[in-house]
């Protein structure tokens, strides 16, 4: 059941009322939302459901056994048990059709296809940051099954996140509310923000509902499926639009997603925080899917030896974590050598910040910020080819065909013009649309209650006339 789909947003209505009629008791409400969320996934497939409930018990009983031992060796066992199962658990199914080939030549026989459970890559990571939790001692953190197995298949969240940690995280917006707290708590839940919520709600819908799909529909698929048959800028224009696209689509559904939460009374992190006007890759990184790049350093990085054993092995360190973070995507060879690009670039930028200080080069530069944008967003789009595409041959079509090896560089259409126009303009008017943002929600928020359906049924009425038809899928919902 899509989030866009009308069915959706009854059933979501309905939820709504039934939720808030408990509304004096937190625990009956954790108990309606789990099995709402199993049932959910159990309505897509009653496999999605089995695999996170006992992949779940699994790490409970890990968790109690951390827990009991007083010995640091017990629990560092017990850890790392966990962590192995979790990870042999998510490679298994994650990796499967890479090598599944392979086995059925092997025990020459049809071997029956296995799907990848919903979610698998988000409640592992989720389950791994618990398990270190406990191990840390933050025993206050600790959550009864049925919370555990909330946390882990919390239906907002499991098909493309944010990840979610028991305890704080840290980002560059500050510290971020775990989700023991708020499972855990025996105090009356109350929306956050309600307006805030629908105005998140709305901003999603918009952005994955119309701006995704025009982009994708008019510009990006088709340039992707024949780049040889377009001029060089229009294919530049359909590089720099999948980079737009994937951005408006997870943040989208970030907003979403945090929207309804908020409806609910959870408070869930921030995802992304203004990427595309990044000044430099590693600024990139830590405004882009924050809670995965959060989650990399703090159980890759720094288990690795982080930044502690020196300038070369810390180097080493970035790389394979980026590395790590391309693999993390999905089994094509296109997700690893899009994580190894990432990893070099962010190794070419702290040799830099080392030869000549950190930044230096740009302030050394006229319009350096802006230089620094621009190079960062053209690096991140370059790349997402490769993200984006299934071989090397795909890849060499692109490029090749933006260097005018297709139809050239003649005289440009109009429409491709007025697109890079667009994304120019959105550019240097970002932090605007942020403020006009919140100065809509103000707005909403000192307009009384009885009168919110009008502005709400203003939006969805824009959208019924510029949106497509059809109910567009989530892209990170593949990873």
């Amino acid at each position: 059941m899509s989030f866009l789909s009308i069915e959706f947003t009854v059933f979501w209505l309905c939820f709504l009322v039934l939720y808030w009629s408990m509304g004096q008791f937190p625990r009956h409400q954790n108990k309606l939302l789990l099995m709402t969320s199993l049932a959910l996934l159990y309505q897509i497939n009653g496999f999605f459901m089995a695999a996170v409930v006992g992949f779940a018990a699994l790490i409970f009983l890990i968790a109690r056994k951390i827990v009991k031992h007083s010995h640091t060796q017990y629990k560092k066992r017990w850890l790392r048990v966990g962590i192995f199962i979790s990870l042999i658990n998510l490679a298994f199914f994650k990796y499967f059709d890479f090598f599944s080939a392979d086995v059925k030549t092997w025990i020459q026989s049809d071997l029956m296809d296995i799907i990848m459970p919903l979610g698998i890559s988000y409640y592992t990571f989720q389950a791994v940051a618990y398990l270190v939790s406990l191990y840390k001692q933050e025993h206050h953190l600790r959550l009864s099954f049925p919370n555990l197995l909330l946390h882990l298949s919390f239906f907002p969240t499991i098909t493309s996140g944010p990840i979610i940690r028991a305890g704080e995280q840290k980002s560059i917006l500050g510290a971020q509310t775990g989700i023991s707290a708020q499972l855990n708590s025996h105090q009356a839940r109350y929306m956050v923000r309600p307006a805030l919520a629908i105005s998140l709600i709305l901003l999603g819908v918009v952005k994955k509902w119309w701006l995704v799909s025009a982009l994708a529909d008019n510009w990006v698929n088709p340039v992707f499926e024949n780049p040889l048959q377009y001029d060089g800028l229009s294919v530049l224009a359909a590089i720099y639009g999948y980079t737009f696209q994937l951005f408006l689509d997870f943040s989208g559904y970030t907003d979403l997603v945090v929207g309804l939460a908020m409806l609910l009374g959870f408070q869930l992190p921030q995802n992304f925080a203004m990427p595309l006007i990044a000044h430099n890759l590693r600024d990139f990184w830590e405004r882009w899917h924050m809670t995965l790049s959060a989650w990399i350093r703090d159980y890759v990085y720094i288990p690795l030896g982080g930044s502690r054993a020196g300038f070369t092995r810390t180097q080493i360190n970035v790389l394979l974590a980026m590395t790590l973070s391309g693999i993390w995507h999905g089994y094509g060879w296109n997700f690893l050598l899009w994580g190894l690009l990432h990893g070099v670039g962010l190794v070419l930028l702290n040799v830099a910040d080392r030869k000549f200080g950190r930044e230096a080069v740009l302030r050394r530069i006229t319009f350096g910020k802006l230089f620094g944008i621009l190079t960062t967003l053209s690096f991140v789009s370059a790349t997402f080819v490769v993200f984006r595409t299934q071989s090397l041959e795909e890849v060499r079509l692109m490029f090749v065909a933006l260097f005018g090896g297709g139809q050239g560089w003649g005289v440009p259409d109009l429409s491709v013009v007025l697109l890079l126009t667009i994304f120019v303009l959105t550019l240097c008017t970002y932090r605007l649309l942020v403020w006009g943002f919140n100065w809509a929600v103000g707005a909403l928020e000192r307009l009384p209650v009885y009168l919110w359906f009008m502005p709400i049924s203003l939006v969805l009425l824009f959208l019924l006339i510029v949106a497509p038809s059809g109910i567009p899928g989530f892209i990170y919902a593949h990873f």
